[in-house]
């Protein structure tokens, strides 16, 4: 371990963390998580061995911990090196409303328009902070200080190279936090504020900043963040603004809740730093998933409203309509939803969906159904099919395609589901030999079968073989695009 110092300070703290309450007779309590991916494709370029161990060690006041990560070699859509080694360790003491932290840590200050670090595994998204991190929170006011260096979380092809540590390529140093005053139990009042140390090619930092306020009452919540940037000067432009509001209530049995959103000029390092509400529906369904709102912070505004009525006390019917343009009012993303949930029919659960999607000059038409059928006390018979419709007016003819994806599951509650997975499309650019202006009606078709299994309960398995379509994965404005698989994919989650 002569070339991991690191890891070898951490596993000597480890020892004497465990050491000192077997000599004082107290309780440790250890627990840990541990999630990886790995897949055998044809393609080397799908090829991957990905692995996130997280171990947390608790005596009283004290709990400290650490990741082991393998990335070998990393997915494709990740845009980052292969590394392998400790990548996460912190020190942490609490003691009432008094936390204090250091080494890694994630962070949300306000609604994420100053700064929101965070870890999505599937995305392959970690901008976790290396520093240190102080709370302090009681009934008339809340407290955070912080100050480190954020993981870059995706590296330009020039900065991709054998020899980036495990813990990754670093961000310029940050210094920041934020209040929150609770005058009343019904209203809080707050500010973020972050300066960001100069970067090599720069001469000096930048700071940026929002004000909040929350209200909470017996008919509903209100929630309102106004955040500014004031970039190095010479820089053009010079501010950017952000602002956010939302706010929800109920009518009866009727749910009702709104957002607004308007981000200007404030992808600060590319919108590595910061991750706000996007207003819009994230979907579990995968077609939907597909045509989702990547988040542009630089150029944004939209809104969103939602209804929530329950359905003759069998169901609940949920309807929905966002939109978020540029400044010139082009369509990022539109999109009117409603979905028809059904607790009880014909023996089982039923989902009935629909969708009409825009973005740009394309437009998507979805209809889904799902149902969950009963088959005796411990098997159920799952099913779900998609369908959906395209058309992209910006090409001449106009192109028009069709996707269709059908899962049939078994399952046994709680131990395994066994399901087959089919996708069927004519759209004729997923043929590699595809050429503008030609443009043959053809069908292209996925097959596979996937088998998840829950094993003593702490472990879940799951594994994939057979071919899989390319496609976008989202969550939060954050995307990635995975590729083509051919071949198996096994993916283990563990908790201990």
């Amino acid at each position: 371990m002569q070339n991991y110092p690191e890891l070898k300070l951490f596993l000597f703290f480890c020892l004497g963390f465990l050491s000192t309450p077997l000599m004082l007779g107290a309780r440790v309590e250890i627990s840990g998580v541990t999630f990886g991916e790995f897949s055998a494709a044809r393609d080397p370029g799908s090829r991957y061995l990905e692995n996130w161990t997280d171990i947390s060690i608790s005596k009283g006041r004290f709990r400290m911990g650490g990741r082991f990560s393998l990335h070998q070699p990393p997915a494709s859509f990740g845009r980052q090196d292969t590394t392998w080694g400790l990548t996460h360790r912190f020190v942490e003491y609490q003691n009432g409303g008094f936390k204090f932290r250091i080494g890694n840590f994630y962070t949300l200050l306000g609604r994420g328009l100053v700064l929101r670090a965070f870890d999505h595994q599937s995305l392959r998204w970690d901008s976790n902070i290396d520093g240190a991190k102080l709370d302090y929170a009681n009934r008339f006011y809340e407290i955070e200080l912080l100050g480190g260096r954020p993981r870059k979380t995706r590296l330009s092809e020039q900065e991709m190279s054998k020899n980036t540590p495990a813990t990754g390529k670093k961000l310029p140093a940050l210094y920041g936090g934020q209040v929150r005053l609770k005058p009343l139990q019904s209203i809080h009042l707050g500010a973020t504020g972050v300066y960001t140390e100069p970067g090599a090619a720069a001469t000096e930092g930048f700071f940026r900043g929002s004000v909040f306020s929350e209200l909470f009452s017996e008919f509903g919540t209100a929630y309102g963040e106004f955040a500014q940037v004031k970039y190095p000067a010479g820089q053009n432009p010079e501010y950017g603004r952000s602002l956010y509001v939302s706010a929800s209530t109920m009518l009866g049995y009727l749910g009702l809740a709104g957002e607004y959103k308007l981000y200007k000029n404030f992808a600060v390092f590319d919108g590595l730093l910061s991750n706000p509400p996007t207003a819009t529906r994230e979907h579990l369904f995968t077609l939907l998933n597909r045509h989702q709102l990547v988040q542009n912070l630089q150029d944004e505004r939209g809104y969103a409203f939602e209804m929530n009525y329950p359905f003759f006390e069998m169901g609940l019917l949920t309807a929905s309509f966002s939109r978020t343009t540029d400044s010139r009012f082009n369509n990022m993303l539109q999109e009117a939803y409603s979905q028809l949930e059904i607790d009880d029919l014909l023996n089982g659960e039923w989902i009935f969906a629909g969708a009409l999607q825009k973005e740009y000059s394309k437009r998507y038409l979805h209809a889904v159904v799902y149902t969950a059928q009963q088959l005796s006390r411990f098997y159920a018979l799952l099913f779900t099919f998609e369908h959906l419709h395209a058309r992209d007016r910006a090409t001449e003819p106009d192109r028009m395609f069709y996707d269709q994806l059908l899962t049939i599951g078994l399952s046994k509650s709680p131990r395994w589901t066994l399901s087959l997975i089919t996708e069927h499309s004519t759209d004729f650019t997923v043929d590699p030999a595809y050429q503008p202006g030609n443009t043959p009606v053809r069908h292209f078709y996925w097959n596979g079968g996937q088998l998840d299994v829950n094993i003593y309960r702490n472990f879940d398995l799951s594994i994939f073989a057979g071919k899989r379509r390319k496609g976008k994965l989202c969550a939060g404005g954050v995307c990635v695009v995975k590729p083509e698989l051919e071949g198996v994919e096994v993916t283990l989650t563990g908790r201990f």
